[in-house]
């Protein structure tokens, strides 16, 4: 893994959003709408909710561990 620049943040997520194909013809499932949210050197994040809220679904995206094309990601989407 390449080391972020002074400065810069290790990871940067900016408007993520999740969509995943409806089965059978329904209609799709946003899974996740616009999260950001920028992690520096020497900090930890935590991703709290209630159950259902979308921490695993936007951990596995960030990851890039989410199925093609059984869960999409929105063009304005960036992970860095």
């Amino acid at each position: 893994m390449n080391e972020a620049p002074a400065g810069a943040p290790l990871l940067e997520i900016r408007n993520l959003g999740v969509t995943f194909a409806g089965r059978g013809g329904a209609k799709p499932v946003e899974a996740v709408r616009r999260v950001s949210f920028t992690l520096d050197r020497g900090e930890t994040l935590a991703l709290v909710g209630e159950s259902g809220s979308g921490k695993s679904v936007t951990a596995l995206s960030v990851l890039q561990l989410l199925p093609y094309p059984l869960a999409a990601h929105g063009p304005e989407s960036s992970i860095r």
